[in-house]
């Protein structure tokens, strides 16, 4: 049975659960339902779910430090006894999870394509001058998009979205419904401020835990997107797929050929299938 809490500030979702303790977390402009397509696939493991600062039914933030991203996790892990957790992160969630391995006790992490982008040296043939530029343009181009805080509006367009990409609509639409509209784009360069200078591949690298990183290989649609941040991007996907191969064999890398960024919402088995075999590998 879930049960829905508040731990200073932080919604969280304790879904129970037998076996190792493993925390949940989202990426950007998303809430902790979003693990409810995966959720199926997790059996034999104590799931705990939370929206990220500022997100979900979470309290308003005004800052998103890496700090203040970690000391939410540790409130979580106090408040339930949590016993040496694993971490399970999206994106944004991916990269928290591996800032709190860095520096706080836990068992391992699991990071699905929460990479950054924050270094000039993961977009090759652009030069550090023209990344910031165009990482400038990145942030305002989104940072402007229009607030959707009718709820009904932010309903139907999270079921489009689902339908386009093959996702469960309703799960989707309970998780428009959850985030109400937050955190709102004016609030992106906020959010985003910490990853600016974040070498997550040098991170991993000094780990000493279990780490398993989840990259979706499919190209993304870039088409709608201005050249110079089209260029961007591509330059980024190039310097990930360039990073990932480079990594020492202790660390695990898995890229799936028929997902995007969305992962765990293009392939929940697959993904439930492999973290519960990193978390549990001999099916206990």
């Amino acid at each position: 049975m879930t049960v829905e809490t508040r731990i200073d500030g932080i919604a969280v979702l304790d879904h129970g659960g037998e076996g190792p303790d493993v925390v949940l977390l989202h990426g950007a402009n998303r809430t902790a339902l979003d693990w409810e397509p995966v959720r199926p696939h997790l059996a034999g493991l104590r799931l705990v779910a939370m929206d990220l600062r500022g997100h979900g039914r979470s309290a308003s933030a005004s800052s998103y430090e890496w700090e203040d991203h970690l000391a939410d996790v540790d409130a979580v892990v106090r408040a339930l006894g949590l016993r040496r957790p694993w971490l399970v992160g999206h994106s944004l969630g991916g990269m928290i999870a591996v800032r709190y391995a860095a520096s706080r006790n836990c068992a391992g992490v699991v990071d699905l394509d929460g990479f950054g982008g924050g270094v000039s040296t993961l977009y090759p043939g652009l030069t550090p001058q023209e990344v910031r530029e165009r990482r400038a343009e990145q942030i305002a181009l989104y940072a402007g998009a229009p607030a959707v805080t009718d709820p009904g509006q932010a309903e139907a367009q999270a079921r489009a979205m689902a339908e386009r990409f093959g996702w469960d609509a309703d799960s989707e639409a309970a998780r428009a419904r959850r985030a109400e509209g937050r955190p709102l784009p004016g609030e992106l360069p906020a959010l985003m401020a910490p990853l600016e200078g974040y070498d997550l591949f040098a991170e991993v690298r000094g780990l000493r835990v279990p780490v398993l990183l989840v990259a979706g290989a499919r190209t993304p649609d870039l088409d709608h997107l201005p050249q110079r941040v089209r260029e961007l991007t591509e330059a980024l996907v190039r310097g990930i797929g360039r990073e990932l191969a480079a990594l020492p064999d202790r660390v695990g890398a898995v890229r799936l050929e028929s997902a995007g960024h969305m992962v765990h919402l293009d392939e929940p088995a697959r993904v439930g299938e492999l973290i519960r075999e990193f978390v549990q590998p001999s099916g206990n």
